[in-house]
């Protein structure tokens, strides 16, 4: 099973040029089973599904007449579940998308998230988050963009050091891994890949991931 991380950054560069056509076909080649992207507009969520032809979750973590925008779970296999879930939040509002998906492999529940950019803000979000997956009985995966460095959840395997690509900056403005894949002990990691494109301020991180 291929999951895939992408802060779209609303389908631009770092230059603020749009690239939203370019990133539906980087997804359409990639050919993920689960795709997670952070920063997407209501109208881009649409696209892409419609360009993917997949199912997909939007959740509005801001939702206001004229924006729409949060983060989108897409999966080629129908999502059986999903809940929105709000973050506490000092400045822009934060929170997670919690959907479930059967996969040829098994039945998993997948997270994604974008967190604050206050580091006492993201401690309580982040356990707001560990939280709510402990509830959850079946294989899970928690995706996103956590805006901190060396997140560590000891029930997870962080699929980056797991096959030693921690180094590796996913955020390049500020040299930082700050994207996440991060994967319970019940699911192998087999490969993870960040691909350095430019067609967001971020880079996409993808693992391939089996139950053990």
């Amino acid at each position: 099973m291929k999951i895939v991380s992408y802060n779209i950054h609303k389908g631009m560069d770092d230059n603020n040029v749009f690239t939203l056509n370019k990133i539906i076909r980087y997804l359409k080649e990639l050919d993920a089973d689960i795709i997670c992207l952070q920063e997407v507009l209501y109208n881009q969520f649409a696209l892409l599904k419609q360009s993917l032809k997949v199912d997909g979750i939007f959740a509005a973590n801001i939702n206001k007449p004229t924006l729409m925008y949060g983060i989108a779970t897409l999966s080629k296999n129908e999502i059986l579940y999903n809940e929105h879930i709000f973050l506490k939040s000092k400045g822009e509002q934060r929170g997670f998308l919690h959907t479930n998906v059967f996969s040829e492999c098994c039945c998993i529940d997948v997270i994604n998230t974008h967190l604050g950019l206050d580091k006492d803000e993201r401690k309580e979000q982040l356990s707001q988050i560990i939280d709510y997956t402990n509830r959850l009985q079946k294989s899970k995966v928690i995706c996103g963009d956590f805006n901190e460095k060396n997140i560590f959840i000891s029930i997870f395997n962080d699929s980056a050091v797991y096959t030693n690509n921690q180094s590796i900056a996913t955020f390049e403005k500020s040299n930082a891994r700050i994207d996440y894949i991060l994967v319970d002990k019940s699911l192998g990691i087999y490969k993870y890949k960040l691909d350095k494109i430019n067609l967001s301020d971020h880079y996409p991180i993808i693992v391939d991931t089996k139950l053990n």
